[in-house]
């Protein structure tokens, strides 16, 4: 066991005064604090400090201690830091930032490295764990957490509107003594159960914890925002969301003044016979696709849907969590997607940023872009006057974000409006990803691998001819519209050099079939990919079977109980294969090891231990066999579950739950996970290989780099040495370098 630690702390990070002399919470939902701001932000706000630090030295008295500001300094601790000494606590990246935020600025303290940090969360979330204390200690059957500690924190840690009998905005242990003594026992319980989790969970190996640590230095780093182009499209949000709601509030008589009043926009819609059970993003939707829907009250749910995107509200969250110095910090969380493995992101998401604006022009004589909409205003360019050539809008891209950005940069509505049309939200939607950009001096150079996940599930399986497409031209969007429709694939490639643009079969039926079909996908799968606009279900229907008879290996690969051996229905025998098969046989029989080609699987103890290629683990805990039909009614089969965490409201209720798995979900997991292998051991490459990582999705990695130096040729060749278990997979990157990030 390592030394541990666990900090309480106090902060008005989040919360402002308002005129009336109330306590407010910074986000326009009116929720403040540490999940508005971030830790980064939290951590440096000056009214942060430290109301105690419980810690456990793991020495021979084996005590769990508290440091109180204003007692003696916790000598002990801050020596065996100074001298290198390892600390772990749940979480220990907010650790990090309070130690080095507060405890070495305002108390002196000796700094804490990253290399000195283990985190016991990172290990739970990589045993496919929850991500809290409270769930993992249920989960494992430890010491809860002390129930009345949500309370103690809500009171003690954060400012509060000031009352007759309390002028001042925040306790203090003079005013709530009993209180405070309850969160320093609270905070010592926290220590050993932390203490208590991390005995049952198995530590990081070398590879794991090295990605962990790169994870950190990607999160302290952080990525540039352009900090005058936020606060400009901040002025004119703010002047898209006054005029509108103007709007709404005279169309509805004054009864819903601004567009987040929902209880009063339902009752007035109902009042115009338009009933809603709720007014969600996937109802609004619904509702504005029924043409019955019409009028004010057609008008009111486009303003709704207008001020309500979700990727809008991410301005705001640039703001609140953007530090002093421009960069943004903290945006992911190592092995936050469920037992893959995969990075999650919060805060701003920006694994989640629309690439999206509305349609461009670029004038044939002055050269500027503008919005189409202005040019169907106008008829010519708005900003020369003058037209030469046809009308040929084109898709929104970084130099429109470029010419959007200098006109977003007058502060002024109607200039946005007069070059960009009025659907202004679009255009500001269409600026997220540029706001972020490289320091002065220095430049952004992104290189993202070509389809990663396809590759991954080709090799995976040994489907030899997409494994040759990967390694010939790599076009499998374009080859798998060639298979489908019978439409010669030069002619497919021939389309784009002489219309400039993909061909159609590519861009629906290649793009979706793809997308759709490699975790056994049924007809649902197609539609969740739009094939609905262009195939009817019986035309779906037979394309999944033809996907599937295109690419035996892969069905192959998810595996089943039952084979079919002939072309008749009932022409099957009983025989567990492939991944579900595996599984099957490794529930069957604990203690054995049973493989699908790379895929291995064992029971031991009471977690189904999946290996990877690389050698790292997927945990699914407490799994079990249940007899069931088989649902083509062959006969009994098995259905397998395990438990796990639900993040998904979808898929069931939020919590530890137990989870239903299959061969096409099992190949998914596999193929998420070793695709997220080959760019984590990247992202450890590229830190070494002087590339420092700013940001990173689930297939490409940016680092900013000085001007002039490295070159995006270089960054790829790191990023795409196979490795040693892959070393004849045709893993290829291509990218960019530039100021503002972009996606290409």
């Amino acid at each position: 066991m390592r030394p541990s630690c666990d900090f309480e702390t106090y902060s008005a990070a989040g919360f402002y005064l308002d005129h009336e002399g109330k306590i407010r919470g910074s986000a326009p939902d009116g929720k403040g604090g540490l999940p508005v701001v971030g830790t980064p932000q939290y951590a440096s706000h000056p009214s942060t400090d430290i109301l105690c630090l419980s810690y456990n030295l793991q020495d021979w008295y084996g005590l769990t201690q508290i440091w109180i500001p204003g007692t003696p300094p916790p000598n002990q601790l801050l020596d065996y830091i100074r001298q290198g000494g390892e600390i772990e606590a749940f979480n220990i990246t907010f650790e990090w930032w309070i130690w080095n935020m507060v405890g070495v600025r305002k108390y002196g303290w000796p700094e804490l490295q990253f290399d000195q940090c283990y985190c016991v969360m990172a290990k739970a979330r990589r045993y496919s764990l929850p991500g809290s204390l409270a769930n993992v200690a249920k989960v494992l059957g430890t010491t809860p957490k002390d129930p009345e500690g949500g309370r103690l924190i809500q009171k003690l840690t954060r400012p509060h509107t000031p009352t007759k009998d309390r002028a001042e905005i925040r306790w203090t242990p003079s005013t709530a003594w009993e209180d405070f003594v309850k969160l320093y026992n609270y905070c010592n319980q926290d220590v050993y159960a932390e203490d208590e989790v991390s005995r049952l969970i198995p530590e990081l190996t070398a590879d794991e914890r090295a990605v962990w640590l790169v994870d950190q230095r990607v999160n302290a780093r952080g990525v540039q925002v352009d900090l005058l182009t936020l606060e400009a499209m901040l002025s004119i949000l703010r002047q898209v969301e006054d005029k509108y709601n103007a709007e709404l509030c005279t169309l509805t008589g004054g009864a819903v003044e601004t567009s987040t009043q929902l209880p009063a926009l339902k009752e007035w819609l109902a009042g115009q016979g338009v009933n809603l059970p709720s007014i969600t993003k996937d109802l609004l939707e619904e509702a504005l696709g029924d043409p019955r829907i019409q009028g004010p009250a057609r008008r009111a749910l486009e303003i709704r849907q207008l001020l309500g995107s979700a990727n809008i509200k991410k301005l705001h969250k640039f703001k609140l969590q953007t530090s002093d110095d421009g960069r943004l910090r903290g945006q992911y969380m190592y092995n936050g997607a469920d037992r893959t493995g995969r990075f999650s992101a919060g805060g701003v998401q920006l694994q989640n940023m629309t690439g999206d604006g509305p349609l461009t022009a670029q004038c044939s004589e002055c050269r500027e872009f503008f919005g189409d909409a202005a040019w169907e205003r106008f008829g010519a360019c708005p900003r020369c006057g003058q037209w030469a050539g046809g009308h040929d809008p084109t898709g929104w891209d970084v130099e429109s974000a470029t010419a959007a950005i200098a006109d977003i940069r007058s502060g002024d509505l109607a200039t946005v409006e007069r070059y960009w049309g009025d659907d202004v939200v679009a255009v500001l939607c269409g600026c997220l990803r540029a706001l972020l950009t490289a320091k002065p001096g220095y430049e952004l150079i992104c290189v993202d691998y070509s389809a990663i996940e396809a590759v991954v599930a080709a090799c995976l399986a040994r489907c030899q001819w997409r494994i040759d497409v990967f390694s010939g031209h790599g076009k499998i969007y374009e080859e798998s519209a060639a298979k489908a429709t019978g439409i010669p694939f030069e002619e497919i490639l021939a389309y784009r050099q002489e219309h400039g643009q993909h061909h159609p079969a590519r861009k629906t039926i290649g793009k979706v079939r793809e997308l759709a079909g490699g975790y056994g996908g049924w007809i649902n799968a197609w539609l969740a990919f739009g094939a609905g606009d262009f195939m009817t279900e019986d035309e779906i229907k037979y394309d999944v079977l033809k996907w599937r008879g295109e690419s035996p290996e892969i069905v192959e690969a998810w595996g089943g109980q039952y084979r079919w051996v002939g072309p008749g229905k009932w022409d099957y025998r009983p025989e567990l294969h492939g991944l579900e098969g595996a599984v099957i046989q490794a529930l069957l029989h604990p203690g054995e090891c049973f493989a699908h080609i790379d895929i291995t699987y064992a029971l031991h103890g009471d977690v189904l231990y999946c290996r990877l290629p690389s050698g790292r683990y997927l945990y699914y805990h407490r799994p079990r066999l249940a007899v069931v039909r088989d649902k083509l009614n062959r006969g009994d089969s098995y259905q397998i579950t395990f438990e796990g965490w639900n993040s998904n409201a979808i898929k069931g209720p939020i919590g530890w739950t137990r989870m239903e798995t299959w061969g096409g979900k099992l190949f998914e997991n596999v193929t998420q996970a070793v695709a997220l292998d080959i760019q984590a051991a990247a992202m450890v490459r590229c830190e070494l290989g002087g590339y420092p990582v700013v940001m990173h999705t689930h297939d490409e990695i940016t680092a900013e780099v000085p001007i002039g130096q490295g070159s995006v040729e270089h960054m790829a060749e790191i990023m795409t040495q196979r490795p040693s278990w892959g070393s004849w997979w045709p893993i290829r990157g291509a990218g960019w370098r530039g100021e503002r990030y972009r996606k290409e």
